[in-house]
């Protein structure tokens, strides 16, 4: 019996730019594992995309919680970089790039809040060709067409 194939995709962020509601808007049902509001561990929810199981992990933001993202980080396949329009590249949004960039992972960028700060975010790490889609995770505008996008690119180098 062959076993089908599935996806693990990590969206990485700083706090408070829209990795839970990314989460929400992709899979039907989620667990969050949160204080307050905040994620203090992981989100997580899945979704089938073509007859493909993908797992979506959500990590928390904050910097301190950078071991959760190492090991949430383990063994996957994809990434989403979600950036706040609002606030811009953080160096916590820096370091998630240089790590992934290091990796070779393939990944894209949310910019998100796009209804409240419609630009797009600049870094150095950021280069031509990873896709920055904008995106307002509060409606899902943006977020269905990121996912098939990364997916694209992961499912190319298979």
């Amino acid at each position: 019996m062959t076993r089908k194939k599935e996806t693990k995709i990590v969206i990485l962020g700083s706090y408070n730019s829209g990795k839970t509601t990314t989460v929400g808007r992709i899979c039907d049902k989620k667990t969050e594992i949160e204080y307050n509001g905040t994620t203090i561990a992981l989100d997580y929810g899945n979704t089938i995309v073509n007859g493909e199981k993908i797992h979506i992990f959500g990590s928390p933001g904050q910097e301190r919680f950078e071991f959760m993202r190492e090991i949430l980080s383990y063994g996957l396949n994809g990434a989403i970089v979600v950036i706040d329009s609002l606030k811009g590249v953080t160096s916590i949004d820096e370091d998630i790039i240089e790590n992934l960039n290091t990796q070779n992972v393939p990944y894209i960028v949310f910019a998100n809040k796009q209804d409240l700060n419609p630009v797009f975010p600049e870094s150095e790490g950021i280069t031509d060709d990873v896709p920055i889609v904008p995106t307002v995770a509060l409606n899902g505008k943006g977020i269905d067409y990121g996912l098939e996008v990364l997916l694209n690119m992961i499912n190319g180098r298979d």
